[in-house]
């Protein structure tokens, strides 16, 4: 028997056990014991055995194609506290066309989990995942909980995840994000581009602390790039204390931004309420939906959430991938400066 016919169910024969375990055994998945993982890797060699990774692929492609059937189903974990947040939120919902649009592309079925249910528990999802063979997924949202539960470790060690948007702790999964330096970087110096001398940027200090501090740094290295005398000190109190209105427009006041740079749509709001005629420039660092005369930044989210898909997708298919050992390896996806016509005509 040649190398190039030796298949996962010669090698199963020869081991004495299913083919599926073999398979396991070949990409060192925990779900089969140690011992029988080196067995198999040692039978496989003397067999000659090599694993065609384009071929694999192929066959996956045509068997989709032919039987109209999913080549694997992932699971795709809803972390945010909101249980329709796919579907409410602003950033997550875009995140979840891309994800849905390439899991589509690339033949893979989704099953949606959400952390936050009572019956959620690292057992019960483990176990759920084993029996639906399904060998990973993404998880996003999980802004009000990036450091995961400890009795959660478990779950990670053996199964294949991605972090969407927000890095994770305990432990760090692989991430796919917008780059948030970039997006406060680029908006400031295309305001300066556009004539505004003295962009200004509220950020809410809980946001920027999520994205561990890149959208406060973007625009602070940006303002490197200006005269000392246009710089100005970011905003960044919460908009949930109390007086925070007040000291918005007292800052506003001092600073005399001409631009201002924000991201929700609570902060366009506040400033709507000052006379049109006074009112700086307003650039949001992320398009939320369709707003009269409207600039800013599209942070690409359809985008990231496909890359997303695509790199869980080459951890469940590359030999040399390890569950457990995806961490600190970051995808930082561009943003896009969008400015409307309305807008155009406003500024001349």
């Amino acid at each position: 028997m040649s190398a190039r016919n030796v298949t996962l169910a010669d090698i199963a024969k020869k081991v004495k056990i299913s083919k599926s375990a073999v398979s396991l055994a070949l990409k060192d998945s925990p779900m089969v014991s140690e011992k029988t993982r080196k067995r198999v890797i040692s039978v496989a060699r003397k067999m000659g055995y090599i694993r065609n990774e384009l071929v694999s692929s192929m066959m996956s492609s045509m068997k989709k194609s032919r039987c109209g059937n999913f080549v694997e189903t992932i699971a795709l974990v809803n972390g945010n506290a909101d249980e329709y947040a796919f579907v409410n939120h602003p950033t997550l919902s875009k995140y979840c066309i891309g994800i849905r649009s390439e899991a589509k592309r690339l033949g893979y079925s989704i099953n949606e989990f959400w952390f936050h249910d009572p019956r959620f528990t690292p057992a019960t999802f483990s176990k759920i995942l084993r029996t639906r063979g399904i060998r990973g997924g993404i998880i996003l949202g999980h802004s009000l909980g990036n450091v995961f539960p400890s009795e959660f470790k478990p779950v990670w060690d053996e199964f294949y995840f991605v972090s969407v948007g927000i890095k994770t702790y305990n432990p760090t999964l692989e991430m796919v994000s917008t780059d948030h330096h970039t997006v406060t970087y680029q908006a400031a110096m295309k305001a300066r581009e556009l004539g505004f001398s003295r962009p200004g940027l509220v950020m809410e200090e809980y946001i920027d602390d999520l994205v561990d501090g890149r959208f406060v740094a973007g625009f602070m290295r940006a303002q490197l790039n200006f005269p000392k005398t246009d710089r100005i000190e970011p905003f960044m109190d919460s908009d949930a204390k109390e007086g925070y209105e007040k000291r918005l427009f007292d800052w506003i006041d001092k600073a005399k931004p001409d631009a201002i740079l924000y991201l929700l749509d609570s902060t366009r709001e506040l400033l709507a309420k000052i006379p049109a005629d006074k009112r700086p420039q307003l650039i949001q660092l992320e398009r939320r939906g369709y707003v009269p005369n409207w600039m800013g930044m599209e942070q690409n989210n359809d985008l990231v959430g496909m890359v997303a898909l695509r790199r869980l997708a080459d951890m469940l298919n590359r030999r040399s991938s390890r569950v457990g050992e995806n961490s600190n390896i970051f995808t930082l996806v561009p943003p896009t400066w969008v400015e409307s016509s309305s807008a155009k005509e406003k500024k001349v």
